[in-house]
């Protein structure tokens, strides 16, 4: 019986999963990071419009002109970020999908038996041996 029926996979339900929260939590992913970073768009905003009223600019023409230019950096920031995470791959369900591969593969190594991964071992060289001689592998 399969728990997440994919081509090529098969788990079942007696796997134990077990969640790391080991791993640190990169910057932008927690509430503390999303308040930090709206405070210095906040900051830059009123920081970009007294500059730009000290140097001589009529405080609505200012205001103005920093509403576009956040605006306009905030939406090509953002839509850059999407592009680069599509064009590597890094979208939520492909790094899901290939985390939930790898953690099967290593359910499934950790279930073969040494004389099976010796086998597996031996089968993987000679793969390699036949593509460094430039042999096509079914």
């Amino acid at each position: 019986m399969e728990l997440f029926p994919l081509p090529g996979f098969q788990l079942f339900h007696s796997c134990n999963w077990e969640l790391d929260l080991s791993s640190e939590t990169p910057f932008g992913y927690t509430r503390k990071d999303v308040l930090l970073i709206g405070l210095g768009v906040t900051v830059i905003g009123i920081g970009l419009e007294r500059g730009l009223e000290y140097a001589g600019f009529d405080p609505l023409q200012a205001g103005n002109v920093v509403q576009l230019v956040l605006v306009l950096g905030l939406t090509v920031g953002w839509i850059s970020t999407y592009i680069f995470r599509v064009s590597n791959k890094e979208m939520t369900y492909a790094q899901q999908l290939r985390d939930y591969e790898d953690k099967v593969m290593e359910k499934r190594l950790e279930g073969l038996s040494e004389a099976e991964l010796e086998a597996l071992l031996e089968q993987v060289e000679e793969e390699k041996r036949r593509l460094a001689s430039g042999e096509k592998i079914n």
